[in-house]
């Protein structure tokens, strides 16, 4: 009878128990914007943070398994990232992370940001600045995401990107034609929904991951950003080719 009883309960609780743990991410350390709605509490299952396998056959038939070890933090080679993306100056259309990796030699820089982040809008001179120094080395693209306390439009990202006549940047401060720094020059993605960000395991914005051409993680923010700035890692890899 005791048995019964205990796999009746097991049985009523374990549709709750997905997503159980602290409900205050500990974000002491991290300068920027937060939300308790992004964090590792109930980290998003992308089903690429595991090892896949690729077989080939050699010359005498045997076969040759190729392990790898899919996700994103460094040294895992990141999974395929599909949604809206747009340029400078342009339109949203569907995008992939396809059109870049193992394209050319160039490196990525993946950037979250939001519209509405003070740290984000202050730090569009230092991204301009940046861009200047290694766009010929590094491709860049910001990835734009919501708070649960704010509500950007398309329309607001890209006067962001852009620098164009819109009212309500840096959490309705600001237009966005005033932004610092000077347009962006590289790759919007619409992170709204705040996946990607989570799927990287970042607990606020801005934050950065530094990609080698391959497709493999070579600098996260969470991981080497306490002892490494974006600043200093970009100066340590690339030569500097701004004025």
């Amino acid at each position: 009878m005791r048995t019964g009883i205990l796999l009746v309960i097991l049985f009523v609780l374990a549709p709750i128990s997905g997503c159980l743990g602290s409900d205050d991410p500990d974000y002491s350390d991290f300068e920027g914007c937060t939300d308790d709605d992004i964090g590792e509490d109930c980290a998003i299952d992308i089903g690429g943070e595991n090892s896949t396998t690729n077989e080939t056959v050699v010359e005498n038939n045997t076969t040759n398994e190729t392990t790898v070890d899919e996700g994103t933090y460094e040294t895992q080679t990141l999974p395929l990232i599909e949604g809206m993306a747009r340029s400078m100056n342009g339109a949203w259309n569907n995008w992939s992370s396809q059109e870049i990796f193992n394209q050319s030699d160039k490196w990525v820089l993946i950037q979250f940001a939001a519209t509405d982040c003070g740290h984000c809008w202050n730090g569009g001179e230092m991204m301009s600045q940046l861009h200047e120094n290694y766009s010929n080395q590094v491709e860049f693209i910001t990835f734009v995401i919501n708070f649960s306390w704010s509500n950007s439009s398309l329309e607001e990202i890209a006067a962001f990107q852009d620098e164009s006549n819109f009212s309500g940047c840096n959490n309705d401060r600001n237009n966005c034609n005033e932004r610092p720094g000077s347009p962006h020059n590289w790759t919007y993605f619409d992170d709204r929904d705040t996946y990607w960000i989570a799927a990287f395991h970042m607990t606020g914005t801005p934050a950065y991951v530094l990609i080698q051409p391959n497709g493999i993680v070579e600098w996260h923010h969470k991981q080497s950003g306490e002892s490494e700035t974006i600043e200093d890692a970009m100066s340590r890899l690339f030569t500097n080719s701004g004025a």
